[in-house]
């Protein structure tokens, strides 16, 4: 029986298709490698990458915008992950409101206030601070009294900050400016008014229609 011809190596490796069959080999042995490598650096007894998931086997760079969308997420699991998105010290309300003329001075606050404007104080616990500049547009007649004029934020009938207590002087375009600070906690999406009012020494009606309030209003999370 004629014994079996011995493979020419050597033949083979100076051959083209012998150079490409043994790359390839080698190729398929570095890919095979690198998978394990990856795979067995992310925790050793893990070696595949389908699903379920290793843990630790997707990095956070392979995670990209819309790859999982908010739906994908049973509710409980969307409302732990979203409760801390709320960065302490965000300024989520930083509105100005221009200078507006006091209509009334003296009476009563709840129907002869003037409104500014208005905002929006979205649920939670704020650090919010007022800021108030008054003007006076005319000025006082000789003998009337001094004016106080003030600024107060209201939730409904909740008081949530308020500017008053000052004398502004009876020259024309005279000024006169104030702040309030208040930590302030709603349980809901609260709309807060800014209004602008003033009393006087005699508690009568004089410097009505004689002063401007402007206002400034910055709700930082606390």
């Amino acid at each position: 029986m004629r014994g079996r011809n011995p493979v020419n190596v050597s033949k083979i490796l100076n051959t083209k298709a012998g150079r490409l069959a043994i790359a390839g080999v080698v190729a398929v042995g570095a890919v095979v490698g690198i998978s394990v490598a990856a795979n067995g650096a992310v925790k050793p007894d893990c070696k595949t990458l389908s699903y379920p998931l290793c843990p630790r086997s997707v990095a956070a760079s392979q995670v990209v915008d819309n790859s999982l969308p908010k739906t994908k997420i049973v509710p409980a699991d969307r409302d732990a992950f979203l409760k801390d998105t709320d960065v302490k010290g965000d300024a989520q309300v930083n509105k100005s409101f221009a200078a507006t003329k006091i209509t009334n001075i003296g009476g009563s606050f709840s129907t002869r206030h003037t409104v500014v404007g208005s905002f929006t104080l979205p649920k939670g616990t704020w650090l919010v601070n007022l800021s108030g500049k008054f003007n006076r547009t005319t000025a006082s007649a000789s003998g009337d009294p001094a004016v106080q004029p003030m600024l107060q934020l209201l939730a409904g009938t909740t008081e949530l900050g308020t500017i008053m207590g000052n004398d502004i002087s009876p020259g024309l375009d005279a000024d006169l400016t104030g702040t309030s600070l208040r930590l302030i906690t709603v349980d809901a999406d609260t709309v807060v008014e800014v209004e602008a009012f003033g009393y006087n020494s005699a508690r009568g009606s004089q410097g009505s229609g004689e002063i401007t309030a402007a206002a400034t209003v910055v709700a930082v999370r606390a």
